[in-house]
């Protein structure tokens, strides 16, 4: 074999190698754009169903705040404010704390507690 059909091997070799390297990064790219395209659709799709239901349910959580007076439990507080959301005044109660940053469930006359009530 002539040197010169050697070189022009390699070189026909050396551009199979490229132009396969160059297919699997364009398939790769490609999946990958498609991948990304459909997580993000299933994303949003999930966001906008969520707030479809929202807003069609016409029951909407609001937030309070109210001055604690002399005798208030957070017990009374839950009696008061509490609906049919709530399965039971522990779960008002707890949120309750939860936004308040109460560590235990006493509170005193004076301070201010920001409540959840749903009003449609």
């Amino acid at each position: 074999m002539r040197r010169q059909d050697k070189i022009s091997e390699r070189r026909i070799h050396s551009n199979r190698l490229k132009r396969r390297q160059e297919r699997r990064r364009n398939v790769l790219l490609f999946v990958t754009t498609v991948w990304l395209v459909l997580s993000l659709t299933f994303t949003c799709s999930g966001f906008l169903s969520n707030a479809k239901e929202q807003e069609m349910s016409g029951e909407h959580k609001y937030y309070t705040s109210i001055l604690i007076r002399e005798g208030d439990t957070l017990w009374s507080i839950a009696r008061t404010y509490m609906d049919h959301h709530y399965s039971c005044e522990e779960d008002y109660i707890r949120e309750l704390c939860s936004i308040n940053s109460l560590a235990d469930e006493e509170i005193r006359a004076g301070m201010y507690l920001v409540i959840p009530y749903f009003n449609p």
